[in-house]
């Protein structure tokens, strides 16, 4: 289990590295990772404010993991995976395309 919040929070920071590379206000980011972590706004970020970045983290993904877990037995099967991931793309179909 601490391998697994260890690898969660390694590709967190990670994914907040390139969402902030690749993010921005025009992204719907609400400016960026960092700008989010920076919750007092100085411009850079403390150790607590990082910490506190990583918890929220933490959360959301073990919100996301509920939501997959369809059949609440603790685990994830790469079909609760695969359909999470489905409806996830079909929520977020483009206005004004057609549906296959």
């Amino acid at each position: 289990m601490k391998n697994l919040i260890l690898i969660a929070l390694l590709a967190s920071v990670s994914a907040w590295a390139v969402a902030d590379h690749h993010g921005g206000p025009e992204k719907g980011r609400k400016g960026g990772l960092f700008k989010q972590a920076d919750a007092d706004g100085d411009g850079s970020i403390s150790t607590q404010e990082h910490e506190n970045a990583l918890a929220t983290m933490v959360e959301e993904r073990r919100q996301r993991f509920k939501a997959m877990d369809a059949d609440s037995d603790g685990s994830v099967t790469k079909e609760e995976a695969r359909a999470m991931r489905d409806q996830r793309k079909e929520n977020h179909r483009p206005r004004g395309k057609a549906m296959d």
